[in-house]
């Protein structure tokens, strides 16, 4: 029966022979209780800590009492989310419910505790209860991941729960298990209000996360940008310096560099995401037996129009990938017999891993790039359960497919993909979008034989913190030095990508690689590059030009960014004009032979009733399909 409880202590016996206090405090690590076994005065609820440790406690009446006690926990936990006052304070009350009196400090799903779920959902008044009437509430309390309260009352943008926590000693300085403080998700969330009130506590603005980066780095528009100004110049503080360039772009900075950790970041000056978004896409634990109507943000309450075009015009034909968030299906749109790509992100596991900007990412990409070789966005559309892209249909496979069956490529069909893969990285920086993640995997073929690039958004690969497996190997022997390095990082990255594959193609191997994962990083990073000499000339200069371990001194890194490339003599019989314009003949590839399996619109979309989960501005419509654009 003891064993439920936990003593907190190293030795028996301090350095002078005595007891140390811990030896004599007990604590209960369902409730977050504490109590010293010496104290004559503890009420009849400590009076049983005691007895268990003497064995006289009666196991069947302790079990009865803590399972009494959970449900007072939890049903604290039910009446926050509902912003229930006065049954938080019923239950907090001990006059009322004696020993039996709901914890504040109990932590449930992902450790979270009531102060976490009021503070998520922004419920200042269960909030200002809980730390009122509660018995001494952990104001700093950590769920799994590290995040106190005040980190999610950050991320969410509330600011007057922000103001009450940290009135009643809220660390503003807090670091979670990623190293970010409340001010680096105030300002990666685009919370101007909140990072100007943050800077006001004065916060150490040049803590570093794990990846090395300031909340600084991570500051998305105009307004943010002027309070870290202001407070720096009130404060005669230098303003951090970053390696990443910015663009201002109708309010919002451009980040020219993907700088999450799936490194995929772009937002439309023009379609600015609204709060209730972030309301609704939370972290938050579901907590399915205390779930309340009352508890739910009345942003996704409210009816909204059907999208123009929605699941019941697609007839799934077989699976093509599936990732830890989601799966792609090949469907084909019921009314025109045309195929599609279509791509579903799984709500619950998106929202509950904050990551719905990141959907937005790849969504807004596709939507306002149309170029040759990108993979195109024809609409996109939401379920109660999926996130939905329907986009082009490459039936000729990946690269990394071709490569895999033919080992190596001629030096010609290796020119002709590089010329293509260059010209959508060029319209990619035109735009400021940095794209980073290019390997095999993420150029695929059309039927034609032409490249596109794709996977903008939430790679299958990279979604999976701490994965240690072939997919995770086959990414990082595709980083170059200075993303191993963590140093920040420009758009000459691309062109070290663009190296590393024109490399593989002609090599049959990434440079560098090592099955051993430390060994490829020190390659990486310091190993001397091998060049077979069956290689032209041509191809081995351009090829150490682009891996060249100095971003600055690598070719494309100045001013003239592609058009430096261009004029390699790798391409001097290339007609760019032609390739743009997709006149230049793609190699012949061996066909993908795939069997058909039809697949249920349960199976791709999900439950097709009522939604409760609902992201406006997500519903997209091409114009060039004919039809005009939905917003929502």
């Amino acid at each position: 029966e003891a064993s439920i409880y936990e003593s907190d202590y190293d030795s028996c016996l301090d350095r002078q022979g005595s007891m140390p206090e811990e030896m004599f405090k007990i604590r209960n690590l369902d409730t977050g209780e504490e109590i010293d076994v010496r104290d004559e005065n503890k009420t009849e609820f400590a009076s049983q800590y005691t007895s268990v440790l003497s064995m006289k406690a009666s196991k069947i009446e302790l079990e009865e009492f803590y399972k009494e006690k959970r449900k007072m926990n939890q049903s604290l936990w039910a009446a926050v989310q509902r912003n229930d006052v006065n049954r938080c304070k019923e239950l907090l009350d001990r006059e009322i419910y004696g020993e039996l009196v709901a914890q504040p400090n109990s932590k449930g799903l992902n450790d979270w505790t009531a102060l976490h779920m009021a503070a998520a959902d922004g419920f200042h008044d269960a909030c200002e209860v809980v730390l009122l009437q509660g018995e001494k509430p952990n104001v700093d309390s950590r769920t799994s991941i590290g995040r106190t309260p005040l980190h999610l009352a950050c991320v969410h943008g509330h600011l007057n729960v922000a103001k009450l926590l940290v009135e009643h000693g809220a660390d503003t300085n807090a670091q979670d298990l990623e190293n970010n403080t409340p001010t680096h998700y105030s300002a990666m969330y685009g919370h101007a209000d909140m990072v100007t009130w943050l800077l006001g506590q004065k916060p150490d603005i040049f803590v570093t996360n794990v990846l090395g980066k300031t909340s600084f780095d991570y500051m998305i528009n105009i307004e943010t940008y002027e309070a870290f100004y202001k407070h720096c110049k009130k404060n005669n503080l230098k303003l951090p310096s970053t390696p990443y360039n910015r663009t201002p772009f109708f309010g919002v900075i451009m980040h020219n560099s993907r700088e999450d950790h799936i490194n995929k970041m772009m937002l439309k000056g023009n379609i600015k995401p609204r709060e209730q978004d972030l309301k609704t896409f939370n972290d938050r634990p579901k907590l399915q037996l205390f779930k309340k109507t009352l508890a739910l943000p009345k942003s996704i309450e409210l009816p909204l129009p059907p999208s123009k075009v929605g699941p019941s015009d697609f007839r799934g034909i077989l699976q093509l990938g599936k990732g830890s968030f989601g799966e792609v299906f090949l469907v084909e749109k019921i009314d025109s017999g045309q195929q599609f790509a279509l791509k579903t992100l799984k709500k619950e596991k998106v929202l509950g891993n904050n990551l719905i900007r990141y959907a937005f990412t790849e969504r807004n990409i596709l939507k306002n790039i149309n170029h040759p070789y990108i993979v195109k966005l024809n609409y996109s559309f939401q379920t109660p359960e999926k996130l939905c892209m329907v986009m082009d249909y490459c039936g000729g496979g990946d690269l990394g497919l071709h490569l895999a069956r033919e080992k190596r490529f001629t030096d010609e069909k290796a020119r002709f993909y590089i010329c293509e893969i260059l010209l959508a990285l060029e319209e990619l920086h035109k735009h400021g979008i940095i794209f980073r993640d290019l390997k095999p995997e993420n150029v695929v073929l059309n039927e034609e034989g032409h490249a596109k690039l794709t996977d903008f958004g939430l790679s299958k690969e990279g979604v999976t913190e701490g994965q240690i497996s072939r997919s995770f190997c086959g990414s990082v022997a595709y980083l170059a030095p200075e993303m191993l390095r963590r140093s920040g990082h420009t758009r000459s990255v691309d062109w070290y990508l663009l190296g590393v594959i024109m490399y593989e193609m002609l090599v049959g191997s990434p440079p560098y690689y090592s099955s051993n994962r430390e060994q490829l990083f020190n390659n990486i990073q310091r190993g001397k590059l091998k060049v077979p000499k069956h290689l032209s000339v041509e191809s081995k200069t351009l090829i150490k030009q682009l891996l060249h371990r100095d971003p600055t001194k690598r070719l494309g890194a100045g001013p003239g960014d592609s058009e430096e490339i261009k004029s390699h003599d790798f391409f001097r019989d290339v007609n760019w004009e032609a390739y743009l314009q997709k006149q230049v003949k793609a190699p012949e590839i061996k066909p993908v032979r795939r069997i058909p399996k039809e697949i249920t619109a349960e199976r791709m979309f999900g439950v097709l009733e009522e939604e409760e989960k609902r992201l406006d501005d997500w519903s997209f419509i091409n114009p060039v399909k004919g039809l005009s654009n939905t917003i929502k």
